[in-house]
């Protein structure tokens, strides 16, 4: 069974991967830490560099033990910045991550409606009641990885379409250079 939005609550902080099958294929891995004052969500993207028969030097398998960024380059993983630079990297990541206030929410729910509901998930995590939370969170048991990580992914689709423009009513970073989409948005304007 994937990894839900209660699985990544519960495990404050470490990093679920998935694969993408695409050309270029890539790896993704996404966390939330549930802070004193909101929501940290981090999106990671790792492409890999290939061996001399194609294969990609980083695997499903290689990301088994990265819970954290930080566990990416002693795997030989390195910022997206470095990748014209590190001859011995295997594979380079970038991150997308997201800040969301609790003193933001009215905002966080308006900016929500006016984009089509981009932020239910997130809203869902940051409203959610002390008594549910006593109960065991039953209302986030369906609530998909995978929903969640289309949700986050669609933050830096609307940052780059144009539909998302600074102020936000949460803070967004890009670290290290983009290494999908982002063409037509200024990169260095989010990092």
């Amino acid at each position: 069974m994937a990894a839900t939005v209660k699985t990544l609550i519960e495990n404050n902080g470490e990093l679920y991967w998935g694969t993408r099958h695409a050309d270029p294929g890539y790896h993704y891995g996404l966390s939330l830490d549930v802070v004193e004052n909101g929501l940290v969500a981090r999106v990671v993207y790792v492409m890999s560099d290939l061996d001399d028969n194609d294969e990609p030097l980083v695997t499903p398998e290689t990301l088994v033990s990265c819970y954290h960024v930080d566990n990416l380059p002693e795997h030989g993983i390195v910022i997206s910045d470095l990748m014209e630079e590190d001859d011995d990297a295997v594979g380079w990541y970038c991150v997308e991550e997201s800040f969301f206030d609790k003193d933001d929410v009215e905002a966080l729910q308006r900016s929500n409606a006016q984009l089509g509901g981009y932020l239910d998930i997130v809203l869902q995590i940051m409203t959610i009641s002390a008594d549910e939370i006593a109960a065991g969170m039953p209302s986030l048991d369906e609530v998909s990885f995978f929903d969640l990580l289309a949700e986050l992914e669609g933050i830096a689709e609307n940052i780059d379409n144009g539909k998302l423009k600074k102020p936000l009513p949460f803070t967004f970073h890009l670290i290290g250079d983009a290494l999908l989409g982002w063409q037509f948005a200024d990169e260095a304007d989010w990092r």
